[in-house]
């Protein structure tokens, strides 16, 4: 419990400092001389442009949480790789995905949505495949060691 609370604080963390970044970067990008914490048309939503960056946070902190929560299905070990892989990718997509809707990243219509999901499945395997590469290099390395004794 005390692990999942420490992870779920730091995943918050997280998702405001990235979605800050990012936010940053591409108001920097597109030239903006105000500040958007997400597309104009998000902010324009709100009378006050600090109740649109408090949103934005919570928003950036939720996503955050989604993400530090959804990778503890990688902890069941009873569960096979494949298993844990599958519900892990439905836990992030559906709970991403109506973030993602609400923070004005893309409107609700099936072109963005099939779009969106495309993308999501493509980044999904390509950070897979990245973790294997990590989690393969880490057990020869430890096979290495054992082999030296």
């Amino acid at each position: 419990m005390k692990k999942t609370i420490k992870s779920s604080i730091y995943g918050m963390q997280t998702g405001v400092v990235l979605g800050l970044f990012i936010s940053l970067v591409f108001n920097y990008l597109y030239g903006s001389s105000h500040y958007y914490p997400s597309s104009p048309q998000f902010s324009e939503h709100f009378t006050n442009p600090l109740n649109a960056v408090l949103v934005s946070i919570i928003l950036w902190a939720t996503i955050g949480l989604l993400f530090s929560l959804g990778a503890i299905i990688f902890e069941v070990e009873n569960w096979s790789l494949l298993k844990r892989t599958i519900i892990n990718f439905f836990i992030y997509y559906l709970g991403f995905t109506p973030l993602a809707i609400l923070a004005g990243w893309f409107p609700f219509n099936i072109y963005y949505l099939i779009s969106f999901t495309i993308t999501f499945i493509l980044i999904y395997i390509i950070m897979w495949l990245v973790n294997v590469a990590i989690s393969r290099h880490q057990i020869n390395e430890i096979n290495k060691r054992i082999k030296e004794r």
